[in-house]
């Protein structure tokens, strides 16, 4: 017998995240040479926009082998009952968070990927708890005057 689709609500990619060995390396390559921004860096990662996606980059804990996806995040349109469907589609939840902007479900799948199941109240907003450096003011030398 054929199992009906459950819909979980998901309206696309919100982020991917990356594990690295060597992040200042990985964060040179895509913002020098690809041209991704930076929205936002911590101690162990740092996060590069590309149009309203957002990719991370993860420092490799102990035990972990870099060079591969920490997980994919999946943005859904609604948190209410989602658990629920999650639970009666018997998928196996590792985790849950919660944050100021947003809340998220982090689950089991096939072949020991995790997938976080993302709900943002303003989805055109991706909140860094860790803005992205500064921008540089121009300097006195680019004078057009003269």
């Amino acid at each position: 017998m054929a199992r009906t689709n459950v819909d979980f609500g998901m309206t696309g990619f919100d982020h991917v995240d990356l594990r690295l060995k060597d992040r200042a390396k990985a964060r040179r390559f895509f913002v020098e040479q690809l041209g991704l921004s930076v929205l936002g860096e911590a101690a162990d990662h740092t996060f590069l926009l590309l149009g309203d996606q957002v990719l991370g980059l993860r420092d490799a804990k102990k035990g972990e082998r870099p060079g591969g996806v920490d997980h994919i995040a999946l943005r859904v349109d609604s948190w209410l009952g989602l658990r629920s469907r999650i639970t009666r589609a018997r998928i196996e939840v590792l985790a849950e968070k919660e944050r100021d902007n947003s809340r998220s479900l982090y689950l089991k799948g096939p072949e020991g990927l995790r997938i976080e199941l993302i709900y943002r109240p303003d989805p055109e907003t991706h909140k860094c708890a860790n803005p992205g450096p500064p921008a540089v003011p121009p300097s006195d030398d680019e004078d057009d005057s003269g």
